[in-house]
């Protein structure tokens, strides 16, 4: 475990250095702080513009910031020839991929859980209810991120940095089409329903992490938002431990 963990410190220290990195984050607290200018100009719907434009604003950076970070973890190494030193040690290939996902972890949990407080606090600022469901709301973010960052590592394995990008983006995007997956799986084509049933089944859900409008409108709340919120962090969990072993087979048997 302490090798996981000096692959994850070194990768955590050299990924905070990015200044692309850097931008995305700078980027993501500019647009929460464009929610009271907003607000201002539209009095009545402030709270809910403030809301809406903070957790949007959390996920928009914490995307670019996840699939940008992890897409080099692996590449990086192996292109610099860094990795032949790091096996060379007494480092087995499992302990390099989970060192990797682990330091994109905390990249991803430093970046969205610095972006949520600016954005809890300004919330607490406008004297805002809602802080603890905007709370549950950035938390959802970060699993949902989680969950991305362990798809791009696996990427990362076979793929170039270019083609992972449009990898992982696109599964991000088809995995939030929850409303199309739905009409596809009820679809009277058989070719319709098998693709539906495909992406409901294998490609994550990325679309249940998703609950701003019952965040953002109370009187539209989930039923048993705890429960909700534990499955799919649940789910996140559980997919991305698939995900990360599917990821170090890969690993274990490319030549580098």
């Amino acid at each position: 475990m302490s090798i996981i963990y000096a692959v994850a410190y070194q990768t955590v220290r050299e990924a905070l250095r990015r200044r692309v990195m850097q931008i995305f984050f700078i980027i993501g607290v500019f647009l929460i702080g464009l929610g009271p200018i907003f607000g201002f100009l539209s009095p009545k719907d402030s709270p809910v513009i403030l809301r809406s434009l903070g957790l949007a604003a959390i996920l928009l950076a914490g995307l670019f910031i996840s699939i940008v970070t992890c897409i080099y973890l692996i590449p990086v190494e192996i292109e610099r020839r860094t990795i032949y030193t790091v096996l060379s040690k007494p480092t087995q290939r499992y302990e390099f991929v989970l060192g990797k996902f682990l330091g994109g972890f905390f990249t991803v949990f430093i970046n969205i859980a610095a972006m949520g407080a600016v954005f809890l606090l300004m919330l607490k600022f406008q004297h805002d209810g809602h802080v603890l469901e905007m709370a549950r709301g950035v938390m959802l973010t970060f699993f949902q991120l989680m969950l991305l960052a362990a798809i791009s590592i696996c990427f990362s394995t076979f793929a170039t940095p270019v083609v992972n990008f449009f990898l992982s983006f696109g599964i991000f995007l088809v995995g939030n089409l929850s409303s199309v997956t739905d009409t596809l799986t009820t679809s009277h084509s058989a070719l319709a329903r098998g693709v539906g049933n495909f992406i409901y089944y294998i490609l994550p859900q990325f679309g249940n992490f998703n609950v701003q409008n019952q965040l953002i409108h109370p009187e539209q709340d989930i039923q048993n938002l705890n429960v909700y919120i534990m499955h799919n962090i649940i789910y996140a969990v559980i997919y991305s431990a698939i995900v990360l072993a599917i990821a170090i087979v890969i690993f274990d048997h490319r030549e580098v």
